[in-house]
């Protein structure tokens, strides 16, 4: 047993009694004119303690409860009469508090905003939530654009020639984060590559970025964090929601979403998205488009409905997408390539992909202190590609079912979870003339203890989880949460995280190149040991509301799948880890109201990212060791027009070794430091918003981005080798209307 482990166990052996996080109390808190007159920025305050909270955009808060019943929770808003409401015990639906005006005013000043990016005080883990008003403020067609704002997670393309964007969070992939649809597996398996670009922006309410090992309930897979996707909610949208979008790269897009009401307390929405892209762009002139000509239709039909006693939803999901690129037209009738003329390089890549997703959940008739939620989610996905003369087809069957129990206990500071669940994997792929299957069968059990005693909070659990094509598993995971104020916090967190790998499909930028694949050894589960602390501080410092907050992570592998891209400049090699792999990294984030109408944020990473590639310790490639990101915001007092600058800025980073190629054919060791700018402005006319903006104002662009393009069916070309933007400067402009709900005049 390695000694990490035989640390921890002790330690979790020592505490499973001792866990934390009671359950929250929530609400929502309006104004005279009911749900239509929501109250964001109001106080929620528990009499005679400093336990504290704000309402957030829609009204909406959540309180940690008090240390003992009864208690009574005091309201409080600018321009308004403070109100108290005296509770027994904790209440088993949402609170709904309406406060009086205390004076008549003529008009009204905004005398506080809600920032569209809020590092959470209150949860357990590291939490950043980025609302609807962060996602505005870029263009945010579909997840993979969704977090250029945004210092947590990392985004560039994977190749030159495919359009795929990827991610990575605490230095480390996007596939050993876990990305999930409120807590239910989503982004996983062959949707990994190709997954992010599937969801649309306009469909996300919030995205809840938590890092470091996530919670034995909520998976084995989050290894680095967890990106939690909230969609839209079918009861609060208003009938009718149009975005209609175009850029001077030739791209268009429209989506329409529409609510209807079901019942009292039940709501159906239907989300359609279309995207089109016909043009032959080659702005660095090498003869390949830089993205592909796309189709891609999106539709999704999400009923859900609230009683007293529960809530119950359903959803159905299907996506075709479609993109052909590689050589230009103008490129297969230059002489320089008309010896391809009659055998272009052509890429054509196609998804299809129908999800079907549920949960119920019950609070107990006789004793609300006691729940249970069920969940399940079904998928098949179709995949294929084509690029030159390298094929790739894969099918995924997939299920996952969950159920958990939850308990209040002694006197509602404690709480148990417990649950099972179970996974389905049966997966067909076929490379070239080379077939792979195999089927996953998973069910595990875990269990989650949590306490809080005053400002400490405590959670520890375990899982087991029984995988039949790899072998058994066992996760234990602890947090820790010290409260040193109302607003300030100390985290600590440790665990351990498994998950199952797809490496043709997860490495999908290599078939973007003449290298020959190579697999050595039977390929097993991946196993790694995080790390975290964390620390947040909110606190007010002339007259303005200040936000500091660092992150320091480490994530340590037991066993990993290696993509090898250093052995040969044209073989890629993978095979089990053999030796050390690990990433560091600190975090540190800024975010304050300049005035009462600019928000400035700023923040700054750091990485240390190694892995040992054939018994040398490496850096990681296409990881820079610095970013830094600086982003202002400015909101008119009356929300009509709505400014944002954002500017990244990234370091050096290795580049895999070309140096046993020919000169000709070599790419440079290292990649330059480089900086993007992005901009947006944005009118409000009632319930219309005209927006317009520009990705990458600097014009970054990696001029070189293939290997030998002349000759894509020699042994050098190689098209995956990116590090830098592959486009220059994108303008473009966008038209929203939105209706709201009408609300019913309060008795």
């Amino acid at each position: 047993m390695y000694l990490n482990e035989r640390i921890f166990l002790l330690a979790l052996a020592a505490s499973v009694w001792y866990t934390a996080g009671a359950q929250s109390i929530t609400g929502r808190i309006a104004g005279e004119g009911g749900d239509a007159d929501v109250l964001p920025g109001a106080s929620v305050r528990w009499a005679g303690t400093t336990t504290s909270a704000t309402a957030d955009a829609d009204g909406w808060f959540s309180i940690d409860p008090p240390v003992e019943w009864p208690a009574t929770l005091v309201f409080a808003f600018v321009g308004y009469r403070n109100d108290t409401l005296v509770l027994d015990s904790a209440p088993t639906t949402a609170l709904k508090i309406g406060l009086s005006s205390s004076v008549e005013l003529n008009s009204v000043d905004v005398v506080d905003r809600v920032s569209g990016t809020r590092l959470d005080s209150r949860s357990l883990i590291s939490t950043e939530i980025i609302g609807q008003k962060e996602l505005k403020r870029a263009a945010c067609c579909d997840l993979s654009e969704s977090f250029e704002t945004n210092a947590t997670v990392d985004v560039n393309y994977s190749d030159a020639i495919s359009g795929t964007k990827a991610i990575r969070m605490l230095g480390l992939d996007g596939k050993y984060a876990q990305i999930s649809l409120e807590n239910q597996p989503f982004i996983r398996g062959l949707s990994t590559s190709y997954g992010l670009t599937l969801v649309p922006g306009t469909w996300i309410k919030d995205i809840n970025l938590s890092k470091g090992i996530g919670t034995a309930v909520n998976g084995p897979n989050a290894m680095t964090g967890q990106i939690d996707l909230c969609l839209l909610d079918p009861v609060a949208e208003g009938p009718l929601f149009v975005n209609l979008y175009g850029n001077s790269q030739g791209r268009t897009e429209a989506n329409v979403h529409t609510a209807q009401s079901t019942g009292k307390n039940s709501g159906n929405i239907l989300l359609l998205h279309g995207n089109l892209f016909q043009q032959d762009m080659d702005q660095n002139n090498d003869g390949f488009m830089d993205s592909p000509r796309s189709r891609r239709f999106n539709v999704m039909d999400r009923w859900m409905r609230r009683t007293e006693r529960g809530m119950t939803q359903l959803a159905v999901r299907y996506v075709i997408d479609e993109r052909k690129g590689g050589q230009t037209a103008m490129s297969m009738s230059d002489p320089e390539h008309a010896i391809h003329a009659g055998d272009p390089y052509v890429v054509d890549i196609r998804n299809e992909l129908v999800d079907v997703f549920g949960k119920q959940g019950v609070v107990f008739k006789n004793d609300p202190t006691k729940s249970v939620g069920f969940l399940f989610t079904g998928r098949r996905h179709d995949v294929s590609s084509l690029f030159g003369r390298r094929t790739y087809t894969g099918s995924q069957e997939s299920m996952y079912a969950s159920a958990v129990y939850q308990q209040l206990l002694g006197k509602g500071n404690d709480q148990l979870k417990a649950g099972a669940s179970f996974q389905y994997d049966d997966y067909v792929e076929k490379f070239q003339d080379s077939a792979f299957a195999r089927i996953e069968r998973m069910p595990g059990v875990y269990a989650e203890y949590t306490m809080q005693r005053a400002d400490f909070t405590l959670v520890t659990g375990v899982r087991a989880d029984m995988n039949s094509y790899y072998g058994n598993a066992v996760s234990p995971r602890i947090h820790l949460k010290y409260d040193l104020g109302p607003l300030t916090n100390l985290r600590l967190s440790a665990g351990h995280g498994f998950r199952t790998a797809n490496p043709l499909v997860e490495s999908a930028s290599v078939l973007a190149s003449s290298r020959r694949v190579v697999v050595e050894g039977p390929l097993g589960m991946e196993r790694s040991w995080n790390f975290g602390a964390s620390f947040l501080h909110k606190f007010k410092w002339i007259e303005r509301k200040w936000a500091f907050g660092v992150d320091v992570y480490r994530t340590e592998f037991l066993s990993q799948v290696i993509t090898d891209l250093d052995r040969d400049p044209r073989t890629v090699a993978f095979y089990m880890l053999d030796g050390v792999s690990y990433a560091n990294s600190v975090l540190t984030d800024m975010q304050v109201e300049l005035t009462r109408l600019v928000d400035l944020k700023m923040s700054y990473r750091w990485y240390d990212t190694r892995t040992t590639y054939d018994g040398e310790l490496l850096e990681r490639p296409f990881t820079p060791a610095h970013r830094g990101m600086i982003s202002l915001a400015f909101t008119d007092r009356k929300e009509l027009w709505r400014m944002d600058v954002t500017m990244n800025i990234f370091g050096e980073g290795r580049v895999p070794s070309t140096l046993s190629n020919p000169e000709p054919y070599r790419m440079i060791e290292r990649s330059p430091a480089y900086s993007t700018l992005h901009a947006q402005i944005t009118r409000v006319f009632g319930p219309w918003e005209v927006y317009l903006g520009a990705e990458n104002l600097t014009s970054t662009l990696q001029q070189r981005q293939i290997i030998a393009p002349e000759d894509p069916f020699g042994p050098y070309f190689d098209a995956s080798l990116i590090w830098g933007p592959t486009n220059t400067a994108m303008f473009y402009g966008g038209l929203r209307f939105a209706l709201k709900k009408k609300t019913d005049k309060p008795e």
